[in-house]
């Protein structure tokens, strides 16, 4: 139970590494919300984890979006300890990889979104003593992690 009494938001978790990530931080103690688009999806995914986890929506490329994500996880569960930024898309299935506004939602969603976790995750974490920032990279094929830890 390494994860015993930590509080994490993880975006993107209602598919793939998201849903995985939610299922290891609840088996290992932690109380994981569920932050992504898809509702239907999120909410299956917090139901099957159970009563360690609650599904929030969250528009990654909206700032009052995660504003709302991290007030409704400190509101429930009092504290954040640990953002997992896991959002992304790769853009492969555009028609038209090169065009402006293909360009436009990728970094909106796989770079601002980012931005704005840690912009409302880290004044939550700081007011808890510290926290861990966690960030995951889409390619389509094994790509990157790296992590922050806020002593």
């Amino acid at each position: 139970m390494r994860l015993a009494g930590k509080v994490a938001i993880i975006s993107g978790a209602a598919s793939g590494m998201g849903t995985a990530t939610a299922r290891m931080f609840a088996r290992e103690g932690a109380k994981v919300v569920i932050a992504d688009m898809l509702e239907h999806e999120g909410r299956q995914v917090a139901n099957a984890i159970g009563a360690s986890a609650q599904f929030e929506p969250l528009d990654v490329t909206n700032e009052e979006s995660w504003a709302a994500v991290v007030e409704a996880t400190t509101r429930q569960f009092g504290k954040l300890d640990v953002l997992v930024n896991n959002a992304g898309i790769s853009g492969s299935a555009e028609q038209d990889f090169y065009s402006t506004e293909t360009w436009h939602r990728i970094m909106a969603v796989n770079a601002t979104g980012v931005f704005f976790g840690i912009k409302y995750a880290v004044p939550a974490m700081v007011a808890n003593g510290g926290g861990s920032i966690c960030l995951f990279a889409h390619r389509g094929k094994p790509g990157w992690h790296s992590a922050a830890v806020l002593e």
